[in-house]
């Protein structure tokens, strides 16, 4: 049986995958808010789409949508769970083109983080005008998760570089 060896990348790839595993969590942080306002909405809800309820005075409840499924916001987390496992890939084998497959990833989702509000999707009737979409969009700002995500999302694919940079010069150990 192999005996397994922790060197420096292994652990600089197994950092990298924590921290995409932190970002991951954080989807239920506020991704977007409405400007000068308390109402934040989370990374899951701007993804999957939101729902709010209200009760009338005669104990009617009604349902309001917010947002609608967005695909883009999905495609962030999807980026983000393949640079995952491609880090965790890249701490066990000995692969040099592992880690910046991981890298390319963290990097895509940590931009898309940033592009959070253009991507989310207010839920409208149908044949709404554009105009009206945009001007609704320009509402919401970015929240603090949303930013926090894509800060921790760079730090991880510059930690997978970081890797593909050793695996490449031949610096890490079999």
């Amino acid at each position: 049986m192999k005996k397994f060896k922790l060197d420096l990348t292994t652990i600089i790839a197994l950092a990298a995958a924590v921290l995409g595993l932190i970002t991951l969590f954080l989807m239920f942080a506020p991704s977007v808010a409405i400007k000068e306002t308390s109402i934040t909405y989370s990374g899951a809800q701007t993804m999957f789409g939101y729902s709010e309820s209200m009760t009338d005075l005669l104990g009617v409840v009604h349902t309001q949508p917010v947002f609608a499924f967005s695909f883009m916001n999905f495609f962030t987390y999807l980026l983000l769970l393949v640079g995952i496992v491609f880090a965790v890939l890249s701490a066990f084998f000995n692969c040099k083109y592992i880690a910046p497959v991981a890298a390319v990833c963290f990097l895509l989702a940590g931009i898309f983080y940033f592009l959070a509000v253009p991507f989310c999707a207010p839920a409208v009737p149908e044949g709404t005008p554009a105009e009206y979409v945009n001007e609704l969009k320009k509402s919401y700002t970015l929240g603090a998760g949303a930013i926090v995500s894509g800060v921790f999302s760079i730090l991880s694919a510059i930690a997978t570089g970081v890797v593909t940079f050793f695996a490449f010069t031949n610096k890490r150990s079999a």
